[in-house]
């Protein structure tokens, strides 16, 4: 099923993914994912962040919206091409 909806999400509110991760938990679709954005081989990450990697599957619930405390996370309509 193709999403009807746009997933803005601001990296400079949302720091610190382990010590949130509540967009993780409630998103049915698991539209959410945590990595480390800089990764390279033999060196451990120092950065982790949350996104919303699969945002492709997102039904626009707005469990994400309730849950984040930074208010990281705004959801809009795509504009159907007519």
């Amino acid at each position: 099923m193709k999403n009807h909806y746009n997933i803005e999400w601001r990296k400079e509110k949302c720091i610190n993914a382990f010590d949130c991760g509540k967009c993780l938990e409630v998103c049915p679709e698991a539209v959410f994912a945590i990595y480390a954005p800089n990764r390279e081989e033999g060196i451990p990450p120092t950065e982790y962040i949350i996104s919303p990697a699969m945002q492709y599957f997102c039904n626009g619930c707005g469990a994400c919206l309730d849950v984040c405390p930074k208010d990281a996370i705004k959801l809009t309509p795509k504009v159907k091409a007519e």
